[in-house]
């Protein structure tokens, strides 16, 4: 059994739908279809998602609403009617919200739509019943996911439909109230019911041919990976690749259930598939890929004699912790201490950091080092091997980049090295010749 999700840009016009069903219809085990919300058709186009935050806001400010109302509206009939799909249910769902909208209409019951009827045209195209995800996907009051009675209602009423179009996106509390994902979230209700229903692989249909090796913007022949480790696409993902929504992988990844993503316009490319485990394929470990992210701070700490005083790195922590300041890493020698943090966090908190630091550990110099990037070479177990991490820093300090630190995960999955920002895209592209490039 297999639960694929198709972007919007896969759903963005009839061509698209029809794509998406000769998919559907290509493999009986494709019986449960999350999709997403019709996207672009074009560059300058705008997608549904946005025409309807649009909407929402003009219903809160008193502005003139029908051309948005209309618009959206002409976007799906014209989908219908192009695939000759019967519109009475559409038709009279979309009215009636249009003749509700009002001021106390809540965000996320008009952005929601834009998933609702993009299942409701697929499930009559593909001839499968339509499940409202307000009926399965649970969220708590206050806008959590509770993802164990997710699983149950899904287990209970999903699962015993054989099959089912299923809106992406959204779910509601136990009150009927509507409450939205992140944007992307698509992805987190397709991986909720692949666990539900104990899927044998989940597909993620999107408009690229799988996961790339590095950012395509630095390298525009960055080869795809064919395979790859949950715990390397995280990694990845952490330091800026974006494919998969990051709150995707854990369902699906709790329950040993790979994720392939695959390209919805190249369908016979096999695109890339992600595990629970390393699967061997006879070689010895090699790089996966390489990703960075710029926008951190590193916050310099020394004090002689720092690695003898009992408690000094639990303080040090609670500082930042009363301030709601999230650390990224944080790399320690035997007098000196560097926590690193995104730079948008210490905006306003710089001063009354610093203040609580001098009060809680007193070190002997305190200071910090802004425009710093991050980047990550992920293999697994590949810097376990003899050379790997020495052809990393040859590499780098014969492109004449500086490394300001570095931190390598305990298993040999990465390595990251801290840079200077504006060598973030020449350290990528570096590494990416050194280790990937034929």
């Amino acid at each position: 059994m297999i639960v694929a999700k198709f972007g919007g840009t896969s759903l963005a016009d009839a061509q698209q739908f029809q794509k998406v069903a000769a998919i559907v219809q290509a493999n009986p085990e494709r019986q449960y279809i999350v999709p997403s919300a019709p996207g672009k058709r074009s560059a300058d186009d705008i997608k549904i998602t946005d025409q309807l935050i649009n909407l929402y806001h003009a219903v809160k400010t008193g502005e003139q609403i029908k051309p948005i109302v209309q618009t959206i509206k002409e976007r799906y009939v014209g989908i219908g009617f192009a695939l000759n799909l019967p519109l009475k249910s559409f038709l009279e769902d979309f009215d009636d919200f249009a003749k509700n909208l009002s001021k106390d209409s809540t965000y996320a019951e008009v952005v929601s739509r834009g998933e609702h009827w993009s299942a409701m045209l697929l499930s009559e195209c593909l001839g499968l019943p339509f499940l409202d995800a307000t009926e399965v996907v649970r969220f708590s009051p206050d806008g959590k996911l509770d993802a164990q009675t997710t699983s149950e209602l899904m287990a209970k009423i999903a699962l015993p439909l054989g099959g089912c179009v299923m809106p992406g996106f959204y779910g509601a509390d136990a009150q009927g109230n509507i409450h939205l994902f992140d944007r992307g979230g698509s992805d987190i209700s397709g991986a909720l019911l692949a666990q539900a229903v104990n899927a044998d692989q989940y597909e993620n249909w999107t408009d690229i041919n799988g996961v790339r090796s590095a950012d395509p913007r630095i390298i525009p022949d960055a080869k795809f990976i064919n395979q790859m480790t949950y715990r390397e696409l995280r990694e990845l993902s952490y330091m800026g690749a974006s494919v998969l929504h990051e709150d995707a992988v854990f369902p699906v990844r709790s329950a040993s259930i790979p994720t392939r993503i695959r390209n919805t316009n190249d369908p016979l490319h096999p695109g890339t598939l992600i595990y629970s485990t390393t699967v061997s394929t006879g070689k010895p470990p090699s790089i996966t890929g390489i990703a960075g992210k710029k926008g951190f701070s590193f916050v310099m700490l020394e004090k002689a004699r720092m690695n003898v005083e009992v408690g000094f790195a639990r303080r040090t922590l609670q500082v930042f912790e009363d301030l709601g300041l999230s650390i990224d890493h944080m790399p320690t020698g035997i007098d000196e201490m560097c926590v690193i943090l995104s730079t948008d966090q210490l905006a306003k908190k710089k001063e009354i950091l610093f203040k609580r630091l001098e009060k809680a550990v007193a070190p002997d110099r305190l200071s910090i080092q802004n425009n710093k990037a991050m980047v990550a070479v992920v293999g697994h177990s590949a810097f376990k091997q003899n050379g790997v991490s020495s052809r990393l820093y040859t590499a780098l300090c014969e492109a004449g980049i500086q490394i300001s630190t570095t931190l390598m995960s305990p298993s040999g999955l990465s390595i990251i090295v801290g840079i200077r920002e504006e060598m973030l895209n020449h350290a990528i592209l570096t590494l990416y010749n050194a280790f990937i490039r034929d």
